[in-house]
Protein backbone atom coordinates (compact mmCIF):
# COMPACT_ATOMS: atom_id res chain seq x y z
CA UNK A 1 0.00 0.00 0.00
CA UNK A 2 2.88 2.70 -0.28
CA UNK A 3 1.79 3.84 -3.33
CA UNK A 4 -1.42 5.03 -1.46
CA UNK A 5 0.47 7.38 0.81
CA UNK A 6 3.48 8.55 -1.98
CA UNK A 7 2.74 11.55 -4.43
CA UNK A 8 1.77 11.42 -7.68
CA UNK A 9 2.08 14.91 -8.54
CA UNK A 10 5.67 15.12 -10.34
CA UNK A 11 4.33 12.29 -12.57
CA UNK A 12 0.80 13.94 -13.76
CA UNK A 13 0.89 16.42 -16.50
CA UNK A 14 -0.21 20.25 -15.58
CA UNK A 15 -3.10 20.17 -17.93
CA UNK A 16 -4.06 17.00 -15.87
CA UNK A 17 -3.41 18.57 -12.48
CA UNK A 18 -5.01 21.95 -13.43
CA UNK A 19 -8.51 19.68 -14.63
CA UNK A 20 -8.38 17.77 -10.99
CA UNK A 21 -7.51 20.69 -9.12
CA UNK A 22 -10.49 22.69 -10.70
CA UNK A 23 -12.73 19.17 -10.00
CA UNK A 24 -12.06 19.17 -6.24
CA UNK A 25 -12.79 22.94 -5.49
CA UNK A 26 -16.21 22.93 -7.94
CA UNK A 27 -17.04 19.37 -5.09
CA UNK A 28 -15.78 21.42 -2.06
CA UNK A 29 -18.11 24.76 -3.15
CA UNK A 30 -20.84 22.45 -4.51
CA UNK A 31 -20.61 19.55 -2.45
CA UNK A 32 -22.56 16.22 -3.17
CA UNK A 33 -24.73 15.00 -0.90
CA UNK A 34 -23.20 12.67 1.82
CA UNK A 35 -19.85 13.27 0.31
CA UNK A 36 -17.16 15.83 1.71
CA UNK A 37 -14.16 15.67 -0.15
CA UNK A 38 -10.97 16.37 1.94
CA UNK A 39 -8.55 19.00 -0.35
CA UNK A 40 -4.85 18.60 -0.03
CA UNK A 41 -3.57 22.37 -1.29
CA UNK A 42 0.01 20.38 -1.53
CA UNK A 43 -0.70 17.40 -3.49
CA UNK A 44 -3.75 17.42 -6.16
CA UNK A 45 -2.96 13.51 -6.61
CA UNK A 46 -4.02 13.00 -2.84
CA UNK A 47 -7.92 12.92 -3.18
CA UNK A 48 -9.82 11.75 0.23
CA UNK A 49 -13.57 11.98 0.88
CA UNK A 50 -15.76 11.36 3.63
CA UNK A 51 -18.74 9.59 2.57
CA UNK A 52 -21.71 9.03 4.48
CA UNK A 53 -23.41 5.70 5.01
CA UNK A 54 -26.66 5.52 2.46
CA UNK A 55 -29.80 5.21 4.60
CA UNK A 56 -31.80 2.24 4.10
CA UNK A 57 -27.86 -0.08 4.39
CA UNK A 58 -25.97 -1.08 7.01
CA UNK A 59 -23.66 1.22 6.56
CA UNK A 60 -25.95 3.75 7.50
CA UNK A 61 -24.95 6.68 10.16
CA UNK A 62 -21.12 5.83 9.38
CA UNK A 63 -18.38 8.09 7.31
CA UNK A 64 -16.25 6.16 5.56
CA UNK A 65 -13.07 7.93 3.97
CA UNK A 66 -11.87 7.12 1.00
CA UNK A 67 -8.55 7.66 -1.61
CA UNK A 68 -8.45 7.85 -4.99
CA UNK A 69 -5.00 7.11 -6.11
CA UNK A 70 -4.48 8.79 -10.01
CA UNK A 71 -2.44 7.03 -12.41
CA UNK A 72 0.39 8.81 -14.25
CA UNK A 73 -1.31 8.60 -17.63
CA UNK A 74 -4.67 9.74 -15.99
CA UNK A 75 -7.72 10.29 -17.12
CA UNK A 76 -6.65 7.39 -20.14
CA UNK A 77 -7.00 4.90 -17.31
CA UNK A 78 -8.69 4.73 -14.16
CA UNK A 79 -7.41 6.23 -10.85
CA UNK A 80 -7.26 3.21 -7.90
CA UNK A 81 -9.92 3.64 -5.29
CA UNK A 82 -9.50 2.69 -1.64
CA UNK A 83 -11.34 2.60 1.06
CA UNK A 84 -9.50 4.01 4.52
CA UNK A 85 -11.85 3.21 6.86
CA UNK A 86 -11.79 -0.86 7.30
CA UNK A 87 -15.08 -1.24 5.66
CA UNK A 88 -16.76 -5.21 4.98
CA UNK A 89 -18.56 -4.84 1.25
CA UNK A 90 -18.23 -7.52 -1.33
CA UNK A 91 -16.68 -4.61 -4.00
CA UNK A 92 -13.78 -3.61 -1.15
CA UNK A 93 -10.65 -6.17 -0.84
CA UNK A 94 -8.56 -6.80 1.90
CA UNK A 95 -6.42 -3.71 1.71
CA UNK A 96 -9.54 -1.46 1.07
CA UNK A 97 -9.09 -1.32 -2.83
CA UNK A 98 -12.51 -0.60 -4.57
CA UNK A 99 -13.31 -2.51 -7.34
CA UNK A 100 -15.87 -1.08 -9.16
CA UNK A 101 -16.29 -1.28 -13.42
CA UNK A 102 -16.38 2.55 -13.57
CA UNK A 103 -13.01 1.53 -12.21
CA UNK A 104 -11.68 -0.97 -13.95
CA UNK A 105 -13.08 -1.77 -18.13
CA UNK A 106 -16.05 0.87 -18.71
CA UNK A 107 -13.66 3.55 -17.33
CA UNK A 108 -13.48 6.57 -19.86
CA UNK A 109 -11.50 9.56 -20.09
CA UNK A 110 -14.03 12.02 -19.65
CA UNK A 111 -15.16 10.71 -16.44
CA UNK A 112 -14.41 13.00 -13.39
CA UNK A 113 -13.97 12.66 -9.78
CA UNK A 114 -17.45 13.64 -9.28
CA UNK A 115 -18.83 10.30 -11.28
CA UNK A 116 -16.15 8.40 -9.35
CA UNK A 117 -17.40 9.74 -6.21
CA UNK A 118 -20.88 9.03 -7.23
CA UNK A 119 -20.49 5.48 -8.23
CA UNK A 120 -18.82 4.97 -4.52
CA UNK A 121 -22.77 5.74 -2.68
Amino acid sequence: MSSQTSSNVENLSPQVIRQVSKELSQLVSNPLEGIRVCLNEEDVSDIQAVIDGPACTPYFGGSFRVKLVLSKDFPLSPPKGYFVTKIFHPNVSRNGEICVNTLKKDWKSDLGIKHILLVLI
